[in-house]
């Protein structure tokens, strides 16, 4: 077997289709166990049987290769050349730093047979990919050098086998690493009618590099003006606003979130607020205006509270020292219960002041989160608009209490905000952004378009509805005119009906006439 081996190899290797056939229908041993696509190893530059096959154009062997002994011909060698590069080599071309070396004398082949043996590589089909697509032959494959299947076809002076690699998508306009183009080869090896041919066909064709352009403007043409949101996308997008505009009025987070609320989340119409009455503006949205952090600080959260703490009790001082006399201990009345809030409870601190106990701040928090006002809590002192800090309902309430909580913020975050709203879909999730001219938009900018009166949107879970009033999608029609339309079907009497059929015959038979006259 090993010396049938052997024998075959070298018969690929000198090009000799006639003893390659011979041997390998003689060994049914051989034919068995032959995989076209495994390395000859490092002495012969990692070509496989399938390379030599291509090199020499044994069609007979290379179709047997290729569709009876699921050869590939993708694989590269040590040169990355696939076999369709050296298919195209051609009979006559001399590579000095090729994949056979030392180059053999190659046998005159026509262009006809080697144009035979790119059919057969071009027409193959490998395993099936993700998309539903199967494996093809990679056409525009470049070797260590740079250089295509349509490069040493046009090297080679061979006609019909550079028509049939530009006819399948080959790259007129790939360059090797001379910054030559297949034309540019033809014309150094003088095959003066084909570079002229070539040359005229890249006039006449287009770049790819502006096809690409015009590709991704198309695109964008057909770019939806608006996007599906997850709830998690939802998440996203509140936080990246609260960021941007925390950075952009050098405020603290739970102050931006405040400002954003009370402004729709509208950034351009905060900050033009802002930039009237700043002061107003943070009055009106129930926090207080932000003070700029103490030299060396980077962070909003160092700044200290305006309450004194309640202990007398300092990290510096030593048990000795420490008075346990009642006159020496302060004692803070909750404004809630009435009752001294004991010195060894987390205090709670409220940039307004007021303090109340934690028994009672749980209690206050959680019947607010009960009823549905997560995103509208004040302090709960008589008379006080001061909103309570995120940071104070994640600390105190329950941890079932706070996932409820800000599914509650998302809600509201949805409900107050005019570009979302949420799929009318039941047990749906999603909620849809719709991108107006003017609008607010975090992030990476969407574009916006020119939008119909009612346009139809999808929340990205195929569930289509009109934007306007969260009915079945009826774009182009307007609302009111869509409302009409329902209604004067409903009160379509059966006689009317028969009319309606005979007026659509006559407009059918009118427009046949048209048409076929």
């Amino acid at each position: 077997m090993g010396n049938t081996t052997t024998k075959f190899r070298k018969a690929l290797i000198n090009g000799d289709e006639n003893l390659a056939c011979q041997i390998y229908e003689s060994n049914p041993q051989l034919k068995e166990s032959l995989d076209p696509n495994i390395s000859y190893g490092e002495p012969y530059q990692h070509n496989t049987p399938l390379h030599y096959a291509a090199r020499h154009g044994m069609n007979r062997i290379l179709g047997t290769f290729l569709f009876v002994r699921d050869g590939n011909p993708n694989k590269r060698n040590v040169h990355n050349e696939t076999s369709m590069h050296l298919l195209c080599m051609g009979p006559q071309i001399m590579i000095s730093d090729g994949a056979l070396q030392p180059r053999l004398t190659r046998p005159f082949e026509d262009d006809f047979r080697r144009a035979d043996c790119l059919q057969m590589i071009l027409k193959w089909k490998g395993a099936k990919l993700d998309q539903g697509e199967y494996e093809r032959a990679a056409i525009d494959a470049v070797d260590n050098k740079k250089n295509t299947s349509l490069h040493y076809a046009a090297a080679s002076g061979m006609k019909t086998c550079v028509e049939l690699l530009v006819k399948h998508g080959g790259d007129l306009f790939a360059e090797n690493e001379n910054k030559d183009t297949p034309c540019d080869c033809a014309e150094k090896q003088h095959h003066k009618e084909l570079a002229l041919n070539l040359e005229s066909q890249m006039v006449f064709s287009r770049d790819p590099e502006a096809e690409s352009i015009e590709a991704e403007y198309a695109a964008l043409d057909k770019k939806e003006p608006y996007e599906g949101l997850r709830p998690q996308d939802l998440r996203k997008l509140k936080d990246m606003l609260i960021v941007e505009s925390a950075d952009m009025l050098q405020a603290p987070l739970f102050t931006a979130e405040a400002l954003l609320r009370a402004h729709d989340w509208d950034r351009e119409k905060l900050l033009e607020a802002w930039m009237t009455n700043p002061e107003n503006c943070c009055q009106r949205s129930g926090v207080q205006m932000p003070t700029p952090p103490p030299s060396g600080y980077n962070a909003w959260d160092t700044l200290p509270s305006p309450r004194t703490p309640r202990t007398t009790r300092s990290s510096i001082t030593s048990p000795d020292e420490i008075s346990l006399s009642p006159g020496d201990i302060e004692t803070t009345m909750c404004e809630i219960c009435m009752c001294n809030i004991s010195i060894f409870e987390d205090p709670v601190d409220m940039p307004c002041g007021h303090e109340f106990c934690r028994a009672c701040w749980e209690g206050f928090l959680n019947m607010k989160i009960q009823e549905g006002e997560a995103h509208n809590i004040f302090c709960p002192a008589y008379d006080c608009f001061q909103l309570v800090p995120v940071e104070i309902i994640e600390s105190v309430v329950s941890k079932e209490m706070d996932k409820r909580y800000l599914q509650f913020d998302i809600k509201a975050f949805v409900e107050n905000n005019p570009s979302i709203k949420w799929c009318p879909t039941p047990a749906c999730e999603r909620a849809v952004r719709l991108t107006r001219q003017g609008s607010n938009t975090t992030g990476s900018e969407t574009l916006s378009f020119p939008l119909l009166r009612a346009p139809a949107v999808d929340c990205g879970k195929g569930h289509l509805f009109c934007w306007e009033c969260l009915g079945e999608a009826h774009e182009p029609c307007d609302c009111e005119t869509w409302k009409n339309w329902l209604q004067k079907i409903t009160e379509m009497k059966p006689e009317e009906l028969v009319g309606v059929s005979e007026a659509y015959e006559d407009a059918a038979n009118c427009l046949w006439l048209l048409t076929n006259s």
